[in-house]
């Protein structure tokens, strides 16, 4: 037995994964796509927690790269429950907490790197796994100013910092998106939790209220139930004080939720406006041979065919994207920029204008950044609507935003969006200008909370011109947790208002349904006035003829009930709609049971019929 210990054990060894270079993966070692893997796990056991994680994270990119789907699950199952273990062995300890921080950090920006690499059909579960990274790491940030707040943005800042900085250009989109979607959905989740525990504490102050009256009319006529409603009220003080403690906490942590959205925001501002590290003098000159190759190649554009000259370009700019910042590179990218201007507006100046905004995206805010993006913009505006432009212009946004001194630029950028929007509204109804009103709102989500109403309530504009069908449904569903992120709660209504009737008309499908769900849960924190009253009584509507075999409708109507029975109406008209509401929690769900499909077999050839059941 001890022989086969042994045994075992070095097999063990050789299993166990060696570490890579400081900000690499550990080797995966054994991966789940092995009918040896068991053995695998059994060496984890032998590990550290936070080498296991590592490893995990690892074998993650190794399926994702190789295309296995079955197994690259498997292994997304193994790094949640790692990360979850390294997560519980470090709560609240300061030092263990940060660790994990960093560690998690790491994965996050190998995960932005692979993402760009690995096949389509595996970013999907490569985004996934940057949610949970970028989750882990936004836990940890929170756990650790909890236990030391100087500390914790301390961390926090160095963290991000590090992976924001160092991430690869390409990488960068996937990184940031990984990390937006956590923290605001976060911050959405806490919001919501906040409304919640508010309203429920809102309601026992009713009841208290409620029944203080009925205690003091029995103490009047000295009714026997004086006793009892006193015991009544005792209890519900008691309740109201506990889901007052509660709201407070949860708006606590929603402040909290929403502080780190807005550090994050501040933070990537910094980073992208950060100078480069000072490096040595001949290393920040770019080879006098690589600038003379550019501007060679910038004279030979006349020599080349008019239907080869964006991809010649486009080739021109990744040359250029290599030299470091200098002088030299600034004078390339302004003759590569005139040279862009000359071409023909058509999808194919689209990529190379897209192409060119790496090279603009990396220079330093100054005066020089400036002027190129005044001369790039009036050529922006010009290009034909698609993706692509949506996507330039989204950057060119950022950019500007990015400027200390953005100065006449801050006017360009809102005509760009209001242009971008124009555009998009009068195109025909296809596939395509719903896909494009979904740009509209990624667009808007770059712009400061303060900026986003005006620009939402154009876009919701644009929705209400679609075709009322799957699309529509897509974009809808994208643009309310938007406008639930929004801080003013009148904008906010009013933009709820415009959108209840856009959803009333969409197919009956499961995306209507979320939609409606979605807008039920926001109507409840919005504050009580007419605009209110008319929009929970249109939801009520809605509600009424989502289809009976919906498992979702009774719950959608248990979460309104309430903001009906608070609604300021006649009580004929409340009762109706409470009547209504109270029919559909208690009706059952339809299931619908499709007919089987039986072969029968004639002459040796199958024929295929439905059996249909008599009337």
């Amino acid at each position: 037995m001890r022989k086969q210990i042994s045994v075992l054990m070095i097999i063990i060894m050789l299993l166990s994964p060696a570490a890579f270079a400081e900000g690499e993966l550990a080797d995966p070692g054994m991966t789940p796509d092995s009918p040896f893997y068991f053995l695998d796990e059994v060496s984890d056991v032998f590990q550290a927690p936070e080498a296991v994680t590592d490893e995990k994270a690892a074998e993650v990119v190794a399926m994702a790269e190789k295309g296995d789907e079955k197994a690259l699950a498997k292994a997304i199952e193994k790094y949640d429950k790692a990360l979850l273990k390294i997560k519980k062995n470090a709560y609240l300890d300061e030092e263990k907490t940060a660790k994990v921080a960093d560690q998690v950090a790491k994965h996050l920006a190998v995960l932005a790197k692979v993402l760009e690499q690995v096949p389509e059909t595996a970013k999907p579960s490569i985004q996934k796994v940057m949610e949970k990274s970028a989750k882990g790491m936004s836990d940890s940030f929170k756990e650790l100013k909890a236990l030391n707040l100087e500390k914790g943005k301390k961390v926090a800042e160095e963290t991000l910092t590090k992976v924001l900085a160092d991430a690869p250009e390409a990488a960068k989109k996937g990184l940031q998106n990984a990390l937006d979607n956590v923290m605001k959905n976060e911050a959405q989740e806490s919001k919501k939790k906040a409304d919640d525990a508010q309203k429920e504490a809102d309601d026992s102050q009713k009841q208290v209220d409620e029944l203080k009256k009925q205690l003091e009319e029995a103490e009047k006529k000295k009714s026997e139930q004086a006793q009892e409603l006193q015991k009544k009220l005792d209890e519900a003080q008691k309740q109201a004080e506990e889901a007052k403690k509660k709201a407070e906490e949860a708006k606590k942590q929603a402040d909290a939720a929403q502080q780190v959205v807005k550090e994050f925001e501040e933070l990537k501002k910094k980073v992208q406006q950060k100078k480069p590290d000072i490096v040595p003098q001949d290393s920040a000159k770019p080879s006098d041979n690589d600038v003379a190759s550019i501007e060679l190649l910038l004279v030979e554009i006349k020599n080349v065919a008019p239907k080869d000259k964006p991809e010649f370009i486009s080739d021109i700019i990744e040359q250029m994207i290599l030299l470091p910042e200098s002088p030299k590179k600034k004078e390339v990218s302004k003759k590569t920029l005139v040279e862009i201007q000359k071409l023909p507006l058509n999808p194919n100046k689209n990529k190379v204008v897209d192409d060119f905004m790496k090279v603009v995206v990396v220079m330093p805010a100054d005066q020089d950044k400036n002027a190129i993006l005044v001369q790039l913009i009036p050529d922006v505006q010009k290009l034909p609507v698609d993706k692509v432009k949506a996507e330039v212009i989204k950057e060119l946004v950022n950019q500007i935003q990015l400027l200390p001194a953005p100065g006449d630029l801050s006017k360009k950028k809102s005509d760009l969006i209001n242009g971008l929007i124009t555009e998009v509204q009068i195109l025909p109804q296809s596939k395509a200008k719903a896909d494009l009103t979904e740009d509209l709102i990624n667009v808007s989500q770059v712009l400061p909370l303060q900026e986003q109403p005006e620009y939402m309530k154009n876009i919701v504009k644009v929705v209400q011109k679609l075709a009322d069908d799957k699309d529509k449904g897509q974009v809808v569903s994208k643009l309310i947790p938007a406008v639930a992120l929004l801080p003013d709660d009148n904008v906010k209504a009013n933009l709820v208002k415009d959108l209840v009737p856009e959803v009333q008309k969409l197919p009956e499908d499961k995306i209507k349904t979320k939609a409606v769900k979605d807008l039920v849960n926001m109507v409840q924190a919005l504050p009580e006035d007419a605009t209110k009253t008319t929009i929970v009584k249109d939801l009520v509507s809605v509600v009424q003829v989502l289809p009976a075999q919906d498992a979702e409708k009774n719950d959608i109507a248990a979460i309104l009930l309430p903001a009906v029975q608070n609604l300021p109406l006649v009580e004929a008209e409340k009762v109706s709609m409470v009547n209504n509401l109270n029919q559909i929690i208690a009706t059952p769900v339809q299931i619908v049971v499709n007919p089987v499909v039986q072969p029968v077999v004639q002459n040796n050839t199958p024929v295929y019929r439905s059996y249909v059941p008599k009337p």
